[in-house]
């Protein structure tokens, strides 16, 4: 055979070659199904499979011999499918219950069995969690659809704690304390319950609405310590009836830390670092949630203007619409302002890779910029809308 008979073979295999080239910049430049990166995949093996039999047809074979390559092809990819299709489908079909049902979003706390985190990403097949511990969980969505989801809603969430206290303390002094606990850290529509009445041991929990749920493991240890500082403040001693101390005592002995100074009290609180717990436990889920933030803001910006100037049309004022649609002239040049930098959140590294201090505080700072001049768009566009609406009415 002459290498002109393989001619039509080769053009296929250089087209589909260079089409996978195209495609693949284009999911990395121009943000196409840039949140589905199965879509992308099944798009690139789709063309990648249709190439490959197109080159088959073309070979210079006999009929016979071509029609055993595609059924050698065809069970090899059964084989593979079939090996795969349990987990696979699975998975799969979980992926689309979850964006139906939509139960989070990115940035989202969940619990699902013993896992506790933020939502980083939302693929097809699985969704990422990153832990307490700051650790990257991956976990299939048959998982999520298959077993009880916990999800705290970002428009707050009930914390609670729980103290045993002894039956000589007078009920009413401890929910006083306990409630001035709740106040002290910003809990809303604060509560007591009594939760068992024991032997020894009288069970009380006490809790309140948390509306920053960012902060939600902090505020649940700083809660604990207010819950212990009001009852000492109240010399309330914070030990069941049944503790047991061999050590003689004398009769006025109480269980309270003794009272410190102001100034060793300064001194320790210098100590003690400001920094916010979740930012460091959650630094990609934050940063996920920002870029999701930008990328969903920004894709309504074209949308929302276009019903604007249709709305506009409308406007029996000939000086507001002149106006207003210099405003749109300026709001449709930021969005092409705005267009680049938010492409090149598709290359920005993963804040959990390994990188110094400085090149992870520029990243930050970069997603901050972006969010932040998305976001003055997204103002602007809703004072146009708030505008047309006062005239309209």
């Amino acid at each position: 055979m002459a290498l002109d008979d393989f001619a039509a073979s080769i053009i296929i295999f250089i087209v589909t070659l260079f089409l996978v080239l195209v495609l693949t910049y284009l999911f990395r430049k121009r943000s196409v199904f840039s949140k589905e990166k199965i879509v992308q995949q099944l798009i690139i093996f789709s063309l990648l499979i249709t190439g490959l039999i197109f080159i088959i047809f073309t070979l210079p074979i006999g009929v016979e011999d071509k029609n055993i390559i595609l059924t050698l092809v065809g069970i090899i990819i059964g084989a593979v499918i079939t090996f795969a299709s349990t987990t696979f489908v699975a998975n799969a079909m979980a992926g689309i219950m979850l964006r139906l049902i939509n139960p989070f979003l990115i940035g989202d706390f969940i619990q699902i069995n013993d896992t506790f985190g933020r939502v980083t990403e939302i693929n097809f097949l699985h969704t990422q969690v990153q832990s307490i511990d700051r650790d990257l969980v991956t976990i299939p969505n048959s998982t999520l659809v298959l077993n009880p989801l916990k999800t705290i809603r970002s428009s707050g969430t009930i914390i609670t704690t729980s103290v045993s206290l002894g039956y000589n303390i007078p009920r009413k002094s401890i929910e006083r304390n306990l409630l001035l606990a709740a106040e002290r850290i910003g809990l809303e529509n604060p509560f007591v319950h009594v939760m068992n009445l024991g032997d020894f041991s009288v069970t009380y929990k006490v809790g309140g609405l948390l509306k920053d749920v960012e902060s939600v493991i902090t505020a649940r240890s700083d809660f604990r310590k207010s819950v212990m500082d009001s009852l000492h403040e109240a010399d309330i001693e914070i030990v069941s009836p049944t503790f047991t101390n061999r050590r003689e005592l004398s009769n006025d002995y109480v269980c309270l830390p003794p009272e410190e100074e102001d100034t060793a009290v300064e001194i320790e609180e210098q100590k003690i670092p400001d920094v916010k717990t979740e930012e460091i436990i959650f630094d990609k889920a934050i940063e996920a949630r920002h870029i999701d933030y930008i990328y969903k803001t920004v894709e309504m910006f074209p949308e929302r203007r276009k019903a604007l100037e249709e709305r506009l049309k409308k406007l029996p004022d000939e000086d507001s619409r002149e106006s207003i649609r210099a405003e749109l002239k300026l709001l449709e040049q930021k969005e092409v302002e705005l267009k680049p930098a938010v492409q090149e959140l598709m290359s920005i590294p993963d804040i959990t890779a390994a990188m110094d201090e400085k090149e992870k505080q520029l990243i930050i700072d970069s997603i901050r910029n972006i969010e932040s001049m998305a976001s003055e768009i997204d103002i602007w566009l809703k004072r146009l809308e708030k505008r047309l609406e006062n005239f309209s009415d």
